[in-house]
Formats: structure tokens, C-alpha cells, sequence
């Protein structure tokens, strides 16, 4: 019977969700504990690989599953695999594109509303019985009529870009890829050709794109200088992307008047993570895609293809193969 190895620790409802859409004939198993060791261990008898989390794989998890046929994502992040690693085993590797963007695109919506509105700050002194209508009020700001701007612009940045049209907001994005001509005209869309060219429009800056050798901590000192006084950065893509020294900086000074962050530098947080002593910054715990009906829907096409596979159905998941 084929083993399925979940790569990280599910319990309660996540681990009761995996299990219930992996079909019969094959056996599924999350770690004891969160460690390498753990996975190594386990690695051993697994024929497929459920990669969660950011336990790496690598050449030591490899050597050790000597009955790997093939590696899934639960979503489409590559930074935990050792793809040279990977490459020389000969093991391939499948993605689940888009599964979850519906739920990162609102997250994404959600978090730049709640910075325009100063809803933590405001919700908080509400429940501490401070009542001050007007004055608080007209500390907040609409949406209509700002600029956004989006850092990338595959299934994710398209969705965020479609719900800001009836805001009434300007956005402009810049991609390695620019976007045909009838997407931009459909979604409102104004191409720069840089980074840096972008910044100084931006009202509120969003990433949505994949984390790089070549754009690791691509919004810095420098170009955080570049950036309108008072603006919002919100992040939900790779928390890498954003130096979080620089960003504190910026917002302790006023250069940025918020921030709000999904995905962080270091995951889970460490005691001192100097941007949660700011009021002005809003932090989740990566949850931008993992709604109940997206992590449903990605366990259960997860599993879907990994069935594909050890039927000899292949063509069937060719779009999903990465490598």
C-alpha cells in the first residue's frame, strides 16, 4: 500500500482534513514532531513525499527515501526543495498553481482595507471604551483613488487587481512578464517597467510574487526611500522579499504610515521580532491562503495527483509538474 509522508505536523482539524480525502489503497502519515530527524525517519518506507512547511528536502531526505517515486506541493513555494538534489535523483516534482489564490487575493484585500481604516488600532481602543467619533474618523482613508501597486502578476496579482476595480483604484503592477494587452485593458492595468519605477506612484505597495535569488529583500533602505510619504506595504507572497530591519525603520519615522504582513522573514516569529512592538503594523501567521475552502481544495488536489501518478495516469497532471 503507498505511503504518503506529510512533510510537517498536522493535528485537529488540518490533519482531520488531509485524511479524509485520501482514498483507499494508500496509507497517510504526518510527523510526530517537527524535525528533520523526524522526516528522515520517516522518509525511509514513503513513497510519495506531501511537502508542507519548511522542513528542507534535501540530499539527506532523499538518501534516506529510498522508495521516493515522486514529490508534491501543497502549494507552489520551491524554497524548502533542493532542486539540484532533487535533479539528481530523478525524482519529479509537481505544484498545485492557483489552488489557494482566491484566498491570498482577499487576505491580500482584507489587510489593505484594515490599514486604510486603522481597524487594530481602532477596534482596540473601542473595546477599551475610548469614544471619539470624530476625531478618530477622519484619521482613516478610503481606497478610491489610490494607488496601488502590485509586484507581480500571475493568478494571485490578476485576482487582487479584479477586486480593486470597484474600489475605484488606480493600479499599476511590474512582472518579468508584462500582461497581453486585453488583460490590462480588462483589469485596469498600468505596466512599469521596473521596480523602482513603480514606487514613488504607489499609495499602497503588494507583492505577489515569487521569492528569488535576485529579489531577496528587494524592498530595503533604498528603495523604501523611493516610496510616497505615508504609504502601506502589505505583503503576502514571501516574507524574504521585505528587509524587516529597513521596513521598521520606515515606519518608526513615518516614511510609511502602515504595514501589514502575512509572510515573514523568519516563520514562526522569534521572541523580539522588532515590527510587533509597532501599532502601525498588522502581522498574521501566514494565513493569507489557508481559508477552510483553500486548504480543502489543496489537500485534495495534492492527493489527487499524487493517485494520478501511481496510476500511470500522467498526462492527466503534465500542467502540474514542475520538475
Amino acid at each position: 500500500m503507498p505511503k504518503i509522508l506529510h512533510t510537517a505536523r498536522y493535528t485537529g482539524t488540518p490533519w482531520e482534513i488531509l485524511k479524509s480525502v485520501v482514498p483507499e489503497g494508500f496509507t497517510v502519515k504526518t510527523l510526530d514532531e517537527l524535525s528533520y530527524e523526524c522526516l528522515i525517519k520517516e522518509a525511509v518506507d514513503a513513497d510519495y513525499l506531501l511537502v508542507s512547511g519548511r522542513l528542507p528536502i534535501d540530499e539527506g531526505i532523499l538518501s534516506s527515501a529510498k522508495h521516493l517515486k515522486m514529490i508534491q506541493r501543497t502549494g507552489v513555494g520551491t524554497e524548502m526543495l533542493d532542486v539540484e538534489a532533487i535533479k539528481a535523483h530523478g525524482i519529479p516534482v509537481y505544484v498545485n498553481a492557483g489552488v489557494n489564490a482566491q484566498s491570498v487575493a482577499e487576505h491580500t484585500l482584507t489587510l489593505i482595507l484594515a490599514c486604510l481604516k486603522r481597524l487594530p488600532q481602532i477596534n482596540r481602543q473601542t473595546h477599551q471604551g475610548v469614544w471619539k467619533k470624530q476625531q478618530v474618523g477622519v484619521t482613516t482613508h478610503e481606497l478610491k483613488g489610490k494607488t496601488v501597486g502590485l509586484v507581480g502578476m500571475g493568478n494571485i496579482g490578476r485576482l487582487v487587481a479584479s477586486m480593486l476595480q470597484p474600489f475605484g483604484a488606480k493600479v499599476i503592477y511590474t512582472d518579468v512578464v508584462r500582461q497581453k494587452d486585453e488583460v490590462e485593458a480588462n483589469l485596469g492595468l498600468i505596466y512599469c517597467e521596473s521596480f523602482g519605477a513603480m514606487l514613488p506612484q504607489c499609495d499602497i505597495l503588494s507583492f505577489h510574487c515569487p521569492l528569488t535569488k535576485d529579489n531577496k529583500e528587494m524592498l530595503n533602505r533604498e528603495t523604501l526611500a523611493k516610496m510616497k510619504q505615508g504609504a502601506i506595504v502589505v505583503n503576502t507572497a514571501r516574507g524574504k522579499l521585505v528587509d524587516p530591519e529597513d521596513l521598521y525603520d520606515a515606519l518608526q519615522t513615518g516614511r510609511l504610515s502602515a504595514a501589514a504582513l502575512d509572510t515573514h522573514y523568519e516563520e514562526p516569529l522569534k521572541e523580539g521580532y522588532k515590527l510587533a512592538e509597532l501599532d502601525n503594523v498588522i502581522l498574521t501567521p501566514h494565513i493569507g491562503g489557508l481559508s477552510y475552502e483553500a486548504f480543502h481544495q489543496m489537500m485534495a488536489e495534492a492527493v489527487e495527483n499524487i493517485v494520478a501518478f501511481e496510476g500511470g495516469e500522467l498526462e492527466k497532471i503534465r500542467n502540474k509538474q514542475l520538475l
